[in-house]
């Protein structure tokens, strides 16, 4: 039976693809709205700088905590923005079991299009069925694909933090994708209640050993909101799923959503989490951006 060793989350969000020397491509309205904030007018470049610098370390030691936990399986649970999961079927949750997969890190802002930067990623589809069917005998109905509609392979937030966490490709990945962005999407007691059974579809895997599960998004974004992300932070270093699951469905909008992908992977995790940074980069001074969360459990 596979043990699961670890678990990570962290951010996907554009800025860390960017230097802060180019973080003005990512928006154009630039102090217009929502008014400008004194505080943020008064944020240096080398403020910025530096908050980039510490997303830089937080993922090297995500990275480095992966590479320790030496998994023969990572399982990464991520939102799909109108990618490979589209308005004609628009499931709650979606379990990849194709035979193979590529993922484009190649950025529209730069003009890069998606048949760039792309790499190939193992899967493991008979773990994924497999899975798929504890899933199923656990009361969860997911969808599940044997192919990729998108361009540019699996969608973003699968592709930036593969890149950032298994830069060498060599490790089979179970994509898991969960309809945070259109909603009606799950719910933060449905999404805790999918991350227990995805624990526990893991522990009945006969051919796999070690397995980290990583939760791919967030925090919130495009308007920040550093209270809400240090109440969910906090909760997730008391181990405290009652709270999250008490989270109200009308926070999770937009990029904000994706804090549950985080939810998923802390209630995959039964133990408390702990929190490697937590930088709020704002991209321009009217509070517009995307707030970096790490964490492992």
């Amino acid at each position: 039976m596979a043990k699961l060793v670890g678990c990570v989350a962290m951010s996907h969000g554009p800025q860390l693809m960017l230097n802060p020397d180019q973080w003005d491509l990512l928006h154009k309205g630039r102090g217009k709205i929502p008014p400008v904030r004194a505080d943020l007018a008064a944020e240096t470049q080398a403020m910025r700088w530096d908050k980039w610098n510490r997303c830089v370390a937080a993922i090297e030691a995500l990275r480095a905590k992966v590479e320790s936990w030496a998994p023969d399986l990572v399982i990464i649970v991520s939102d799909d923005q109108h990618e490979n999961i589209l308005d004609g079927t628009m499931p709650p949750f979606t379990i990849y079991i194709g035979e193979a997969a590529e993922a484009s890190v190649s950025l529209r802002y730069l003009g890069q299009p998606k048949s760039e930067n792309r790499t190939a990623y193992a899967m493991a589809p008979a773990l994924a069925r497999g899975m798929l069917e504890d899933l199923m005998n656990a009361g969860f109905d997911p969808a599940y694909a044997k192919m990729l509609e998108y361009e540019g392979g699996l969608g973003h937030g699968f592709a930036r933090i593969l890149k950032f966490l298994t830069p060498k490709a060599e490790l089979p990945v179970i994509p898991v994708m969960v309809n945070t962005y259109h909603p009606p999407a799950p719910s933060a007691t449905r999404c805790v209640a999918f991350g227990r059974a995805l624990a526990a579809a893991i522990g009945a895997m006969k051919d796999a050993d070690k397995v980290v599960v990583i939760g791919s998004g967030g925090l919130s974004h495009p308007i920040i909101d550093e209270d809400l992300d240090h109440r969910v932070l906090d909760a997730i270093g008391r181990g405290d799923m009652d709270f999250l699951a008490s989270m109200e469905s009308g926070i999770f909008r937009a990029g904000t959503s994706e804090i549950l992908n985080w939810i998923v992977t802390a209630a995959a995790a039964p133990r408390e989490g702990t929190v490697v940074d937590y930088v709020p980069c704002y991209r321009t001074p009217t509070g517009i951006g995307c707030a970096m969360g790490f964490a492992h459990w």
